[in-house]
């Protein structure tokens, strides 16, 4: 009896709950020892942009090719129209393309007139066709058959344009229509007053081209 009292002395309740913290401690350091760190990587992906060019030109028949903008710096279309009478019609082009360096299609369309100014605006009249090749003569003709309209087939005071404007699709260079002309018709009204007689006027026509 004596050696029983003896080993139970020798393993108080104070003891026995220390070891059991102690096995428990060993758990948790075995459960955290136990996740390993994992490998990483990487991969990347890059992207490169270009923002597209698109410029436009144009020539008259007194013109070279270049950039007539502003007004200011405008291609001198040749009307030869010094010595109009009513009901007469004088004929004039303008050829637009895109600039070498343009990488993208876009519109040509008759946007406005400007720097209107001369007694002889009042009773000023024209007309404009696309024409259906860039060597086609400004004439008669160009306007006879189904030609295609930016102005007309009425006639319409020299200082207005169509509302909304007639697009023209134009390509970039090696594209199918990568140069348009424009022929425009332009004359005195029939009947104008004798008032009119020795008077003069100009008009400057802008062509506004966007990229689509």
């Amino acid at each position: 009896m004596s050696a029983v009292n003896h080993r139970a002395a020798a393993n108080p309740p104070r003891l026995r709950k220390i070891r059991a913290v102690l096995a428990g401690a060993l758990v948790l350091g075995f459960g955290t020892t136990s996740t390993l760190a994992s490998w990483t990587d990487g991969e990347y992906g890059t992207g490169s942009f270009a923002a597209s060019i698109f410029g436009t030109e144009s020539q008259t028949a007194s013109s070279s090719w270049a950039s007539h903008t502003p007004a200011a710096n405008s291609a001198m279309l040749v009307f030869n129209a010094t010595a109009m009478s009513p009901a007469v019609s004088y004929y004039a082009w303008i050829d637009i393309r895109t600039t070498s360096t343009t990488t993208t299609s876009g519109t040509v369309a008759l946007s406005n007139s400007s720097n209107d100014s001369g007694a002889l605006l009042p009773v000023l009249q024209y007309r404009a066709v696309r024409t259906a090749a860039t060597n086609t003569t400004c004439a008669a003709a160009a306007f006879t058959g189904s030609p295609v309209w930016i102005v007309g087939p009425s006639y319409t005071s020299i200082t207005s344009v169509p509302t909304p404007a007639v697009s023209s699709p134009v390509t970039a260079p090696g594209g199918t229509t990568p140069q348009l002309r424009f022929c425009f018709e332009t004359r005195i009204q029939s009947g104008a007053s004798n008032t009119y007689q020795g008077t003069t006027g100009s008009v400057t026509w802008q062509f506004t081209t966007t990229s689509t």
